[in-house]
């Protein structure tokens, strides 16, 4: 096991432990959270290419399938239905298979499969994700946008982050973030936010920035 997989198991170990804590003293928004953040890596993780993974793809299938199962507790977390739920013992017995993942061949607990997540660009495609810096001074950062205007193109909700730049006299976008249909749903959720322009084709995704920085939404549903 090389020194890069031992820190990545041991930080997914950590992320685990935290949300499992959130979710046994009840802190059910940190719970959320920490297994969507956890989720989304895993399932990066799960859909590498076999040249930028150190696991084999029996593995990677596993880790995907662990990701479906915090998806499933996040979602059991948001619902107001007490049938059939993925409970936090359930949950729990996957702590081991992750900690032992390389050396893990037994049959999976749940019937679960891996759900596919929308592409993120490859290691050594990530270039400059750092925030970029304002053009102007006095311009409106990432952090603290002028507007917030939502869109909906096809079968995806956008978010876009945009800042009015004085000198020119225009106002730009400096990120955006978006929501797939199956995201749609009651309750808190943690999103990426990806570097613009505004892939409205989610052809090409670019994470902003290196740091784990996301947008997070809190979505109530209303019936009319």
């Amino acid at each position: 096991m090389s020194e890069v997989t031992r820190s990545l198991l041991q930080r997914w170990g950590a992320s685990f432990r935290r949300g499992a804590d959130f979710d046994s003293w009840g802190q059910l928004v940190e719970a959320i959270d920490e297994y969507q953040i956890l989720a989304r890596h895993l399932q990066k993780e799960a859909q590498a290419q076999h040249n930028n993974s150190e696991f084999t793809e029996e593995q990677k299938k596993t880790i995907g399938k662990i990701a479906t199962c915090l998806e499933l507790r996040s979602a059991a977390l948001q619902s107001t239905q007490s049938q059939e739920e993925f409970k936090l013992e359930d949950l729990k017995k996957l702590e081991p298979i992750l900690k032992n993942i390389l050396t893990y061949n037994k049959e999976f607990p749940f019937d679960v499969q891996p759900v596919p997540l929308r592409r993120i660009l490859a290691p050594g495609e990530e270039e400059n994700l750092e925030f970029e810096e304002d053009e102007e001074e006095g311009g409106a950062g990432a952090g603290s946008p002028d507007s917030f205007p939502a869109r909906v193109p096809g079968a995806a909700i956008f978010f876009e982050f945009k800042h009015y730049k004085p000198k020119k006299r225009f106002t730009s976008t400096k990120c955006f973030a978006f929501m797939e249909m199956d995201e749609i749903k009651a309750g808190p959720i943690v999103i990426e936010l990806y570097k613009k322009p505004t892939d409205f084709k989610r052809k090409k995704l670019q994470l902003l920035t290196k740091k784990p920085l996301y947008l997070h939404l809190h979505q109530t549903l209303h019936k009319e």
